[in-house]
């Protein structure tokens, strides 16, 4: 025991030293190897960085010396704090080149990082950071060192338009390109990836060689969130133009055209119609204008087909594609009834335009209103009359796109005389002498100078 007392006596009576820690824990250095582990170094979302960029403003001006984890954290000020770093001059300078001059990773990929997510060509500092990145990417490490390789990433111009041509290359999204290469965090957000994309879609709109389906898979994963909507709401005269223009002239198969169509009425609604939102991108809209005529016309046509007798609707069809494919049918819109629209859906998809009756019907009838010159032909199904009216304009004429029609305004009080300016004849012979389609060909080559001859609308057997 007496042992145990001598031995306490000693360490009382030893001077008190305090204890040394290191300037950096071996935990936080760990931290940082661990955080960094796919070439990025994350900001800390439990900083305060508007609180560190006002620190910083001050202390940079003086020339204070910082430490790599400030000037990592200086690298997370330049764009997306208040105050921002880039927004004065001498600060901007003065914390790139810190950067640079520093021996160590993290500030130049935490730079590289901030400059990726604030990405924006004519933001205050881009371009400076730009030519900072590039000087020191080879040695960030993977994989910003390859990917600066591949694509020139830190080049502020050059760069999205490679990785949006990478992107078209292997069919996927940019943001897949630069996360297949290693940057696994990327935020499909993030302004270089916005960048990215409307590179992208900017070279879809030209390029003619895509396949459709390919092109219709890159836009959707290029700018649609888990909800179906724009990641990117200025990207939308981007994105018509993507997927519409590269067609010209050309009329895509049907079902090609219905999946596209499905897509662009569930972003921006029917161009025909109040409040679609095709206004900044006019020539695609005159481009889907025509798409839809063609699918109206095969609404009424493929809606019909399932309940009408096809002793005389065959000869029907036969004659309305003959218009169709004569180039006289310039607008087209579908009036059906409950039956009809329920179909429609089906077939045609949930956000497909049409109007309904405002009044009672025979089941299963339905009404195709066309534009054919100046004039609007209202053809029945079943039983109905082919109506027609000269001048669009005239009062009694319907209007097309309507949401609701009232049945008794959709038929004429016309008769068989070319001179009247309304016109109407009962579907009852079909090619003969005195067939209906001879008349309503007569009457359509009054209107348009276009004659239709019998061989172009007799039924293909």
């Amino acid at each position: 025991m007496s042992y145990l007392n001598e031995a306490i006596q000693k360490l009382k009576a030893r001077p008190l030293t305090s204890l040394k820690l290191r300037d950096v824990p071996a935990v936080a250095v760990a931290a940082e190897r661990v955080s960094g582990i796919d070439g990025q170094a994350f900001r800390r979302d439990a900083k305060d960085y508007d609180e560190v960029a006002q620190t910083f403003l001050k202390r940079l001006r003086v020339a204070l010396d910082v430490t790599t984890r400030e000037l990592r954290d200086a690298a997370w000020c330049l764009w997306m704090t208040t105050p921002a770093l880039s927004d004065h001059r001498d600060i901007l300078e003065s914390t790139l080149a810190r950067i640079e001059s520093c021996g160590r990773k993290p500030p130049g990929r935490a730079l590289a990082s901030s400059f990726l997510l604030a990405f924006e060509p004519d933001r205050n500092g881009i371009a400076e950071a730009s030519a900072t990145l590039r000087r020191i990417a080879s040695r960030l490490g993977r994989p910003w060192a390859e990917l600066h390789d591949q694509h020139d990433l830190f080049d502020w111009q050059a760069g999205p338009q490679n990785v949006g041509r990478q992107a078209l290359t292997d069919g996927v999204s940019p943001t897949v390109v630069l996360q297949k290469g290693g940057l696994g965090a990327l935020d499909s957000r993030s302004g270089f990836a916005r960048a990215c994309a409307s590179e992208t879609l900017l070279q879809l709109s030209v390029d003619t060689e895509i396949q459709a389906d390919t092109r219709l898979k890159i836009v959707k994963s290029l700018t649609l969130d888990q909800r179906g909507g724009l990641i990117f709401e200025e990207h939308a005269p981007l994105v018509a133009n993507a997927l519409v223009l590269p067609f010209g002239g050309n009329m895509p198969a049907k079902q090609i055209r219905d999946q596209y169509l499905s897509l662009l009425l569930e972003l921006f609604k029917d161009p025909r119609l109040p409040g679609s939102r095709w206004s900044r991108m006019p020539q695609a809209a005159d481009i889907v204008r025509r798409w839809l005529t063609e699918q109206s016309l095969r609404q009424f046509l493929d809606i019909v087909d399932e309940v009408a007798l096809e002793r005389m609707w065959v000869y029907r069809r036969a004659f309305w594609e003959a218009v169709y494919r004569a180039d006289l049918i310039s607008e087209a819109w579908v009036v059906f009834d409950d039956a009809g629209s329920r179909a429609a859906r089906r077939a045609f998809g949930k956000d497909v335009s049409f109007a309904t009756f405002d009044g009672s019907v025979q089941t299963g009838h339905a009404v195709l209103l066309l534009r054919v010159g100046r004039g609007v032909v209202a053809e029945w199904s079943h039983n109905g009359k082919c109506n027609i009216w000269n001048d669009a304009e005239d009062r009694s004429a319907p209007k097309l796109y309507g949401r609701t029609y009232s049945p008794f305004n959709l038929r004429s009080n016309g008769d068989l005389s070319l001179q009247r300016s309304t016109f109407a004849v009962s579907h009852m012979s079909h090619e003969g002498p005195g067939s209906w389609q001879r008349k309503v060909a007569a009457k359509l080559h009054q209107m348009t100078g276009v004659r239709l001859q019998p061989s172009d609308w007799e039924r293909r057997r």
